[in-house]
């Protein structure tokens, strides 16, 4: 009963049921395509290429394999939940393919920095793999901060208001601000997260970004030489 509260006063509680009963269920689906796309292109893009050294074109094509039956069956799990519909289904289907696209990014991103080689005289243009991680980052954690937002009781985040105001229904831009601050500030700016396993995911996202950053400037510095 104290749960059910709890949830009733969070900003995101509102969110929640518009994702597992409202026409925004179709935004989960939505979301999960719009990253197996960004994923497989890049990881298609990536293979046939040289960019990440042989040693990993194979450790890489496994999770590649794996990666589209794992979207098949969650993607055809999600349909089915939401033309039911089944709204138990939806965003728990959405956690488990969202976990394997964190990981799948941390395999691209370590993909990059164990490169066996580093180009020399390829001329700047040549590093938009590593920006193509970076947007694939953003995306998959705004994914991910939205349902920890919307399954943790009471909410992952504690969403700044105007004086006097209640705090605001989240919006899928609001993730993605604080995904995209996490990427490029190292932190959220304004809105405090109250979810230990959200500051895990985050600190996990800095690595992360850390990591790219380093590619990025060993990569700028090949190809100036």
């Amino acid at each position: 009963m104290h749960r059910d509260e709890v949830d009733v006063v969070s900003p995101a509680s509102g969110l929640r049921l518009k994702l597992v009963q409202g026409r925004s269920r179709w935004l989960c689906l939505g979301a999960l395509v719009a990253i197996w796309l960004i994923d497989s292109s890049l990881s298609s893009v990536l293979l046939r290429s040289d960019i990440i050294g042989d040693r990993m074109q194979d450790f890489d094509l496994l999770f590649e394999e794996f990666s589209g039956y794992l979207f098949f069956v969650v993607t055809s799990v999600m349909a089915f939940a939401v033309l039911r519909p089944l709204p138990r289904l939806v965003i728990p289907m959405a956690s488990i393919y969202s976990a394997f696209a964190v990981a799948q990014l941390i395999a691209n991103v370590l993909s990059m920095v164990l490169t066996a080689h580093v180009k020399t005289g390829i001329g700047l243009t040549e590093l938009w793999d590593v920006a193509a991680v970076y947007v694939m980052s953003v995306v998959v954690f705004m994914v991910v901060y939205l349902l920890f937002d919307v399954t943790t009781p009471g909410g992952a985040f504690v969403w700044p208001s105007r004086e006097g105001q209640e705090p605001p229904e989240p919006h899928l831009i609001d993730y993605l601000f604080v995904s995209l601050n996490v990427n490029s500030t190292y932190g959220p700016t304004s809105e405090a997260v109250m979810s230990r396993g959200c500051k895990l995911v985050m600190a996990l996202q800095t690595l992360l970004s850390v990591l790219m950053l380093t590619v990025l400037i060993a990569r700028a510095v090949g190809a100036t030489t």
